[in-house]
């Protein structure tokens, strides 16, 4: 049975061009499609850095666990560098094979990473300590990749394509591992506590290699600083609930555990508003509920919902087609698509009080299109169940409304 995820965006996009060099051959459908691979593969404990633990001080290793898919013949890949949530004060790489997973099936290697947590009192001074350790754990991780390219070519990675990722303070890692890649960008409350910590690369591992990385996906992350992000820096897609009480969506006060820090921070709202004054190219889908990355830990739709729309991005920047400025909303007043999932057929309502004819294509990954539709309702039905799986996208418009559409079909 085929199943069919929406992801609907109510405003125009402009696609911008990338930063030149060899795309990734997606015509077969790999990297849209969410099975695209069947079975994988995982080496776990693969130690590619140290540092001083939290609290005593002591040598901690770092070890990441890294996905590969069964069968893949590629000899240049690209790779997601993933790691986990917890404040800062817990958590462990085991908490995101899940989300590993789901993007190592469709043709990613993937690595789950460590990074430096435990308890202390949270302060300005203490939080920034925290962040910048899990920057600088997450940046030895990326530069493990670069070496391995250079050297052994174990992973087979493409390294034009090594995109960062995490959930809350992983994704706060992976964001400030993006965006924080300059000793003059740091601020003077910064400056004392990284500096004998290694700047802004820090003493984690692999030196002298790059730490340079082609994307970012953030799930309910934030920057210190979003001056820290320059033209010509890496794409980012974020997923944020608007009333999050833990990590804020715009730019606000950073509490631990309920503690106030004296840090201010600004979240996937803002972020997006620097990248698209930058012409960055960007996505961002939000939650209208209080909750904390609730997306990923409520209702297995909603998990698909907010995955499907992350991995469309993702997919879209290796294979050339990132888009500036895609901003959705859970529940889009103009536009529904249901159900979700499906058989293969849905139907899409939007609002049309003038009766105004709509006409609507569905193109494949290569731009063809593989069906057109016309309505003057405000619904319209259509069949997908002949297309073979992979992610459409749905354009309709009329004289002044245009809304699209990505659909994965399974």
């Amino acid at each position: 049975m085929k199943k069919i995820y929406s992801l609907i965006s109510a405003s125009l996009f402009a696609l911008v061009a990338l930063p030149v060099f060899a795309q990734m051959d997606c015509s077969d459908g790999r990297f849209y499609n969410p099975t695209y691979f069947a079975d994988w593969d995982s080496t776990e404990n693969i130690l590619f850095g140290s540092g001083p633990a939290v609290g005593n001080g002591q040598t901690q290793e770092l070890k990441m666990c890294v996905f590969e898919p069964v069968g893949d013949q590629s000899i240049k890949r690209p790779l997601i560098v993933f790691t986990f949530g917890g404040s800062f004060v817990t958590g462990q790489r085991q908490d995101i094979y899940g989300l590993c997973v789901d993007f190592v099936k469709m043709g990613y290697v993937v690595a789950a990473t460590d990074y430096r947590v435990g308890f202390f009192l949270p302060s300005e001074v203490t939080t920034t300590q925290a962040v910048v350790r899990g920057m600088h754990d997450m940046k030895a991780a990326v530069r493990y990749f670069y070496q391995d390219a250079q050297t052994s070519n174990t992973f087979k990675i493409d390294t034009n394509y090594i995109i960062v990722g995490g959930v809350s303070a992983g994704a706060i890692c992976a964001i400030q591992t993006a965006y924080l890649r300059d000793n003059s960008e740091i601020p003077d409350y910064l400056l004392s506590d990284t500096a004998g910590m290694g700047g802004v690369e820090g003493l984690s591992g692999n030196p002298g290699f790059s730490s340079e990385v082609a994307g970012v996906i953030d799930f309910s992350g934030t920057i210190g600083d979003t001056s820290w992000i320059n033209a010509g820096e890496a794409p980012i897609v974020g997923v944020h609930d608007v009333g999050d009480q833990t990590v804020p969506y715009g730019t606000g006060p950073i509490n631990v555990g309920g503690f106030p820090t004296g840090l201010t921070a600004s979240g996937t709202r803002d972020i997006m508003v620097r990248t698209d004054n930058l012409g960055i190219p960007n996505a961002q889908k939000t939650y209208p509920g209080t909750g904390h990355v609730a997306y990923l830990q409520g209702s297995p739709a909603m998990y698909d919902e907010a995955m499907a729309f992350v991995q469309v991005f993702v997919a879209d920047l290796v294979c050339g087609n990132a888009a500036l400025s895609v901003n959705e909303t859970q529940t889009v007043k103009e536009v529904t698509i249901y159900p979700n999932p499906s058989n293969g057929i849905f139907t899409l309502t939007f609002a049309n009080t003038a009766k105004e004819n709509f006409t609507g294509t569905v193109t494949d990954v290569i731009g063809k299109t593989v069906k057109t539709f016309s309505t003057n309702s405000d619904k319209v039905s259509i069949d997908c169940t002949d297309l073979t799986s992979g992610i459409y996208s749905i354009a309709i418009s009329n004289s002044t409304q245009r809304f699209t559409a990505n659909v994965i079909v399974r």
